[in-house]
């Protein structure tokens, strides 16, 4: 006797395998875009882009298209960015649907460079937690990011920081107690 399967059940399959590869592809853009970004690869960075992305990272502003978001890059990064750090993507949770995704990722930096009064000194051991919170497109096949927010939230979030730079503060020093 020879079971035969239904077209609905082949094309269920299919659209499974389909979803466990896209889920695959995407986590290797990912991983691929923060090692890109760890060794400032800068244009390979900019191609996990669609070329009308929107890209929001940390107090960098929003920048849209491809082009934009290159330039951000290389404009406001480049010269800023010297650090030798470590990255590491972690917990994904990634949602395929159809030619479009989503993923939520947690981001660890191993910090090793820190700029001081006197230059650039090596401490081993700070880190930072982020998130990443990214929409995908499928384009010609290939999986690209069409939306990408960025922001560190441990040990000191974004904000605190930003506030306690307008305010001529320091984020996490102790206060003596008066």
């Amino acid at each position: 006797m020879t079971a035969s399967i239904s077209d609905s059940t082949i094309a269920d399959l299919l659209e499974r395998v389909d979803r466990l590869e896209s889920v695959q592809a995407i986590t290797k853009l990912h991983n691929d875009y923060v090692r890109n970004l760890a060794v400032r690869n800068w244009s390979a960075v900019a191609d996990a882009y669609t070329h009308d992305a929107i890209c929001d990272i940390r107090h960098h502003g929003v920048h849209k298209g491809r082009d934009a978001i290159e330039e951000m890059f290389t404009q406001d990064l480049l010269p800023v960015v010297h650090s030798k750090d470590g990255y590491i993507l972690s917990s994904p949770n990634i949602t395929v649907d159809g030619d479009t995704a989503h993923a939520i990722w947690t981001w660890h930096r191993l910090q090793a460079d820190f700029k001081t009064s006197l230059g650039w000194t090596r401490i081993w051991g700070p880190w930072s937690e982020g998130a990443y919170d990214v929409e995908y497109a499928r384009e010609a096949g290939e999986w690209k990011i069409s939306k990408l927010w960025f922001r560190v939230h441990a040990p000191d979030h974004d904000d605190e920081i930003a506030a306690a730079k307008a305010a001529g503060g320091v984020v996490g020093a102790r206060r003596a107690e008066l």
